[in-house]
């Protein structure tokens, strides 16, 4: 998920932002803009999933944004958030799906959150989507690295195993021996027995996590070497190095940003425009 704040008060979208990672994590893509323009272009950018907004700006108002957000992105879901009450009729009116008062609380932003992506799956499910092309798995690479199943985010019990996906994904299936995952994953380049030991437990948990959702031989592993069945998903990044035009529009220039190593492949990437 992608989420936008939109505010021209600077300390509030601070607050918002902060109450917002809370609730979301720290991988979350989280974008923000300070006016109703800058919000445009930051989804024209990043095609976000969801958006808070203040309603009451210079330029443009709540409103009117967010019809704007909604013909960029028919599937965006957009939460106004205003110390206004009057507001909530007009708001209802428009392409918003909930609508909370400021101060914002975390409570009440869990709970929008909470209810509209309880209907997202509601609609995935009754509506299947055809974006995995009928893989098991769909992975985003562009922004922020995720995985998904059946519309719902896949669970690691650690951070690194999803860093461990992500780098066998970036690899493209091929095999990538513990030494080269130990340099990415902790950026180190003395052998480590004990980095050894750990991503076995991360490709043990890598398994457990696959294994939860039905998916087995995800992971494979041969003489200390690991990779991942490409085969099984969906994803953006390999559908941009196989020619795919759709791939290559929903490219923001911008891959894997939580994770320092995946620079590399960014700038391959941006030389392949």
């Amino acid at each position: 998920m992608k989420y936008l704040i939109v505010d021209d008060e600077k300390i509030i979208v601070e607050g918002m932002e902060d109450t917002l990672r809370e609730i979301v994590g720290d991988s979350a893509a989280i974008y923000t803009a300070s006016d109703p323009f800058e919000a445009i272009e930051q989804m024209k950018l990043h095609h976000v999933d969801m958006v808070f907004s203040d309603v009451d700006m210079p330029g443009m108002n709540g409103l009117k944004l967010a019809q704007s957000l909604s013909e960029i992105n028919p599937d965006v879901d957009i939460v106004f958030c205003t110390g206004y009450a009057h507001y909530s009729l007009d708001a209802w009116k428009t392409t918003a799906k909930a609508f909370i008062l400021k101060p914002v609380s975390k409570d009440d932003m869990k709970a929008a959150i909470d209810r509209l992506t309880a209907n997202r799956n509601k609609v995935s499910a009754a509506e299947p989507s055809d974006k995995s092309g009928g893989k098991e798995l769909e992975v985003i690479c562009f922004g922020n690295f995720e995985i998904f199943h059946k519309g719902n985010p896949v669970h690691f019990a650690r951070k690194k195993s999803k860093e461990m996906v992500a780098y066998l994904i970036d690899r493209k299936g091929a095999m990538v021996s513990t030494g080269e995952l130990r340099s990415a994953l902790w950026e180190e380049d003395e052998d480590n027995e004990e980095k050894k030991g750990y991503i076995r437990v991360l490709a043990n948990d890598i398994r457990k996590s696959m294994e939860d959702i039905g998916i087995s031989n995800f992971l494979r592993n041969d003489m200390d070497c690991y990779s991942v069945d490409i085969k099984s998903m969906s994803c953006d990044y390999l559908k941009f190095l196989e020619g795919d035009e759709k791939a290559k529009k929903s490219f923001s220039e911008e891959y894997m940003m939580q994770y320092p190593w995946a620079e590399t492949t960014l700038g391959t990437l941006l030389d392949m425009l």
